[in-house]
């Protein structure tokens, strides 16, 4: 979600706070010029977290691979990803995309306490619109709720 000049919560013409509410760090601007659509998602794919139904905590399976996509970042010091939150078709459109929010954050989270910097990792939510597998069964539900990282180039 994008911080920066808008309305305050109170109506007036206030300016939001660009520090992450949870860890105090400064969180990254959005360069207006980049496309979330072209980030490099294949290159962490192999570490996509899945989530069970109508839920955003990172199960204890999924947590090795945050430990790894850390990992990868620890050694690319300069690469920055987006994590992109996506959730099965059940549901309104309204409540998968705030979903799709909170799994991206949750990951965004997770990784800023394995030690990623905040100012690195953006976060977007898809909610039920970029399915994996388009289907409307448990196994592909069961693909389409995932958070995907992907490096911003």
């Amino acid at each position: 979600m994008k911080r920066g000049p808008g309305t305050g919560p109170d109506g007036t013409g206030g300016i939001f706070d660009n520090t992450d509410p949870i860890f105090g760090q400064t969180l990254p601007e959005r360069d207006e010029s980049f496309n979330p659509e072209n980030a490099d998602y294949a290159t962490l794919a192999a570490y996509t977290v899945y989530f069970a139904f109508d839920n955003f905590t990172i199960a204890p399976g999924e947590r090795g691979k945050l430990e790894q996509t850390a990992q990868y970042l620890a050694t690319n010091p300069g690469v920055r990803i987006i994590v992109a939150g996506h959730t099965d078709e059940r549901g309104t459109i309204q409540y998968n995309l705030g979903l799709g929010e909170r799994r991206a954050n949750a990951v965004r989270d997770y990784l800023i306490g394995l030690g990623v910097a905040g100012n690195r990792i953006q976060t977007i939510s898809y909610g039920e619109e970029r399915p994996v597998d388009p289907s409307s069964n448990e196994a592909a539900w069961a693909k389409n709720r995932r958070a995907q990282a992907g490096i911003i180039r």
